[in-house]
């Protein structure tokens, strides 16, 4: 299920810009929503970072309702990068579904993140 990015109107954040910058990744997720605009729930069990809000003239998915992108971390992700991890001798592993907070822009996909080797 991929977003329909050009229905973007803007990406509201529930953190500010200097705890989003910290932050390894979030991760990103389409979720059918009955409404457009306000604010979101998360799927159980994790924790709402920032959603979509979708343009007036964004119609629904048949019955189904408005495809919404949503960024969410779990209690088990590592929530912010001390400045020394890229460094370490321990990769960061991040799921497939991670992107780079910083890289979110309405009507653009965000930039993903792979797996993070450790460098020999």
């Amino acid at each position: 299920m991929d977003p329909t990015y050009e229905d973007e109107e803007k990406i509201v954040w529930l953190r500010d810009h200097e705890t989003l910058a910290r932050m390894a990744y979030v991760r990103e997720k389409v979720q059918l929503c009955s409404i457009r605009t306000c604010p979101v729930k998360a799927p159980q069990g994790e924790i709402l970072i920032g959603y979509a809000v979708l343009k007036k003239t964004t119609a629904k998915i048949g019955s189904e309702g408005f495809r919404r992108r949503i960024f969410t971390l779990l209690p088990e992700d590592r929530d912010f990068v001390p400045e020394s991890t890229f460094q370490e001798t321990e990769a960061v592993h991040v799921p497939p579904e991670a992107v780079d907070p910083l890289s979110v822009q309405a009507g653009k996909p965000s930039r993903r993140l792979r797996e993070i080797q450790p460098q020999e």
